[in-house]
């Protein structure tokens, strides 16, 4: 998969950047879609947060049905620093088989190079080679925890990508659940006025939304949100229990938004549209292709099975997953050749009728 945009893209949708900012998954149902927003997800939670997991703990992959080959994956990305990385993970169940980081700017410099426990490393991080390093931890998130601050840009970089997908699959929507959504409009008031208004807009009903507290059977303070409606002239109070199921989506997800476009990172969202009228969906991705609400260049990598989403997106920014012989695989649309498809037209039509792939056999 590729964010990278070339010089053929016009400039409504580059604005700028040599890399997009939204990026849809299509495909049917089975095809592997989520499979493919899980590798994203773990190899971010493995490079900036493995080590805090139990010494003794399997990795969490699966390899392809009986394979007893190990799980591999590849990432090449700018840190923020003015410099780009290649990151190589290869690994089973029980161990870290291959680790290594390249560095790139005006040439290519492996910083290290793991074999098992053993690093390599070049001159200035050759420190690090005395370390001792667990099997099911990887190397970054082990240095970050001894203090290194030589790939921090890279460890940061993992940390800042969000998702709502783990090994089980889709977590219900949510990168945040009801009560850290709360505890930090609670503690940010200015995040909770931008959700308010994003909300009333959304939900003609609501007029208000509070935040209230009470102690639970651990002892432990929950925080909760209370929508607050006209009814009669009157406003009333609506818990979270008999809320629509929309608005509280809508609620727990802006929290990821938010902060996904604050600090700069990525959201992987399963299910995008999940809950969610369509109408909505454009408002939510405008968060992210809108320059002047997203200063940081923050990206957002989603999954939907709403189509409409596919002429908003476009050619350059949507990726259609298929499967071969129970093997999926994945291309961006301005990778299939020839005329069927151009900035001028719907993509939506071509897709409907079957003609680019990514629909089920019905």
């Amino acid at each position: 998969m590729s964010f990278r945009l070339d010089r053929n893209v016009p400039d409504h949708i580059a604005n700028g950047r040599d890399y997009a900012t939204i990026l849809c998954v299509k495909g049917a149902n089975g095809s592997g879609k989520t499979h493919l927003l899980k590798g994203i997800a773990f190899i971010a939670s493995f490079a900036a947060r493995s080590f805090s997991a139990d010494p003794e703990a399997e990795i969490p992959v699966d390899p392809y049905f009986k394979s007893d080959k190990p799980c591999e994956f590849y990432a090449e990305f700018s840190a923020g620093n003015g410099l780009n990385y290649l990151y190589e993970l290869s690994l089973t169940k029980e161990r870290v088989e291959r680790e290594v980081l390249y560095e790139k700017k005006n040439r290519k410099t492996k910083l290290f190079e793991r074999e098992g426990e053993k690093v390599v490393a070049i001159k200035r991080l050759s420190e690090i080679e005395s370390i001792i390093y667990r099997k099911n931890a990887s190397t970054i998130s082990t240095l970050h925890q001894h203090g290194n601050t030589e790939l921090k840009p890279v460890h940061d970089f993992f940390s800042r990508i969000l998702f709502n997908v783990t090994q089980a699959g889709f977590t219900g929507g949510r990168a945040f659940d009801m009560n850290a959504a709360s505890k930090f409009f609670l503690e940010n008031p200015s995040s909770l006025v931008s959700v308010k208004e994003f909300i009333k807009e959304c939900d003609i009903g609501i007029t208000n939304i509070t935040i209230a507290s009470e102690e639970g059977q651990d002892g432990k303070k929950n925080s909760f949100p209370i929508f607050h409606h006209i009814v009669e002239d009157q406003e009333l109070p609506v818990y979270p229990l008999t809320e629509s199921s929309g608005t509280k989506y809508l609620y727990r997800m802006l929290l990821s938004y938010f902060i996904t476009i604050a600090q700069g990172g990525v959201f992987v969202a399963d299910e995008f549209d999940i809950y969610l009228h369509p109408d909505i969906l454009p408002k939510i991705l405008a968060l992210f292709t809108n320059e002047s609400a997203n200063t940081t260049g923050a990206q957002l990598l989603f999954s939907a099975h709403d189509v409409d989403v596919l002429d908003i997106c476009g050619k350059y920014r949507t990726h259609l997953v298929n499967k071969d012989n129970n093997a999926s695989y994945t291309y961006r649309l301005d990778e299939i050749p020839g005329d069927v498809l151009r900035n001028d037209r719907p993509i939506s039509t071509p897709y409907k009728e079957g003609r680019i792939g990514g629909v089920p056999r019905v």
